[in-house]
Formats: C-alpha cells, sequence, structure tokens
C-alpha cells in the first residue's frame, strides 16, 4: 500500500472526495493539519486512515515531526499533498 500524505485535508471543504478515491484506489491516506479530529468533516475522518494535529502548519518543526512519526509508523511517503491555497505563496 502506498502511503500520502495530504496536508491540510479539511481545505477545502469538498476535497474529501479526493481522499475517498485515494483510499479506494489503495492508498494509505494520512492527513496533518491543525484543525481538532472532532471538528473534520465525518467524511473526512472515514476516507482518513488516520490524522495527526499540529498546532501550527507554519511551524515547521510540528510538521516535520507529523510526517517523521507517519514515515515510522507506515513506512515510506510515496506522495505529500496540499490543495489550501494557502501554501501558494
Amino acid at each position: 500500500m502506498k502511503n500520502f500524505i495530504f496536508i491540510s485535508p479539511n481545505f477545502p471543504t469538498n476535497y474529501w472526495k479526493f481522499c475517498r478515491e485515494l483510499k479506494n484506489n489503495g492508498m494509505n491516506v494520512l492527513g496533518i493539519g491543525d484543525q481538532p479530529y472532532d471538528e473534520l468533516d465525518y467524511h473526512l475522518k472515514e476516507s482518513l486512515h488516520e490524522y495527526y494535529k499540529v498546532g501550527s502548519l507554519e511551524n515547521y518543526d510540528e510538521v516535520y515531526r507529523a510526517v517523521a512519526f507517519f514515515a515510522f509508523k507506515y513506512g515510506p511517503i510515496d506522495w505529500l499533498e496540499s490543495n489550501n491555497e494557502y501554501w501558494l505563496e
């Protein structure tokens, strides 16, 4: 199984469908975000294998530790993606 990390998977709100289709195609979908897990959309939670909450996505060390945790637990990370326009800068 390939490991796909989606940073800020809750934005945009309809992208849970993207996560669902990744999961349906055999990907291990792992989310990293700053929104509490309990506040994520139900469909998104069902589409993620695991979610790692960080205090701030601007904190490089926190996000790095989240990616390292997933790599340690699930093996090599095959893809890392974010569709949050915030990152375009």
